[in-house]
């Protein structure tokens, strides 16, 4: 399932046990749970689980050194997931949160 926020600074809770992975009121803004299989943004990956990471078509490491579209890599793999899009506040750039379903 898909899910657009349209905030940029909204913070996320996992669907399955409602912890909050994306918290902009603490320094460590991200804390994923055990249900979170990545949070991307275009740019690049900010955490991905490593068997999550096994299904890309393309290992991060070449994503990131090739400047890969992220989303592309994303797209055929997610569907099994809830994901949700919110906007980066920079540009069009998006951040993704992937999370395995409850």
């Amino acid at each position: 399932m898909y899910h657009q926020i349209q905030s940029a600074t909204a913070s996320i809770n996992c669907p399955v046990c409602q912890h909050t992975v994306l918290d902009w009121t603490q320094e460590q803004y991200i804390q994923p749970c055990q249900h979170t299989q990545f949070i991307a943004l275009d740019l690049g990956f900010e955490y991905i689980l490593d068997d999550f990471e096994d299904c890309l078509p393309n290992p991060v490491d070449v994503i990131h050194a090739q400047e890969l579209n992220v989303w592309d890599n994303l797209k055929d793999v997610i569907q099994d997931l809830d994901v949700y899009q919110m906007p980066l506040g920079v540009l069009e750039y998006s951040r993704y949160i992937g999370f395995k379903k409850g």
